[in-house]
């Protein structure tokens, strides 16, 4: 299976997956109702977890713009409920079943793989954790949900790497 891109159309994905909270979450809705930032992750990755935060950071910044942002945990309820706790993370974050459908409908080879769909389509898609395309992200997001974007990683985060290895 090829790696989903920018360009491509956004895989389909049918059906509800509960949040580490138990509450159910259909993708196709989400995407119906406007842009989805979807982050998937494995607890152990030390990239996922430096992330995370900044996910957050986009939330909270573009959650009232129409923006929605998902995590996707190959982890269980239990270990996800405690990352999100520990990342300081509000969104939903949806526990992949068994055969992991989301990993493998978007393709991923390895965590965080991170994606903007828009309109169908993916629209950005970024891997790990490095500076620059966190920024980007931050960018193309805040364009999608239509107001000026500026940069996810700020001074405040002088004391985080600019890269951390999955």
């Amino acid at each position: 299976m090829a790696t989903i891109a920018p360009g491509d159309p956004a895989p389909s994905i049918e059906g509800t997956f509960e949040d580490a909270g138990g509450s159910p979450h259909a993708l196709a809705d989400a995407l119906g109702a406007g842009p989805v930032v979807l982050a998937i992750y494995k607890s152990s990755c030390q990239a996922s977890k430096t992330v995370f935060p900044f996910l957050e950071r986009l939330h909270q910044r573009h959650g009232g713009d129409g923006l929605t942002v998902l995590g996707v945990s190959q982890d269980s309820a239990n270990v996800t409920r405690s990352f999100a706790r520990r990342a300081g993370v509000s969104f939903p974050i949806l526990i992949e079943p068994d055969g992991y459908p989301i990993s493998r409908a978007f393709a991923i080879t390895a965590t965080p793989t991170i994606f903007l769909l828009k309109d169908g389509a993916v629209s950005y898609a970024t891997m790990g954790f490095f500076k620059d395309p966190l920024n980007e992200l931050g960018h193309v997001t805040a364009g999608a949900v239509g107001v000026l974007g500026s940069d996810l990683f700020t001074e405040a985060d002088a004391g985080t790497p600019i890269f951390v290895p999955g």
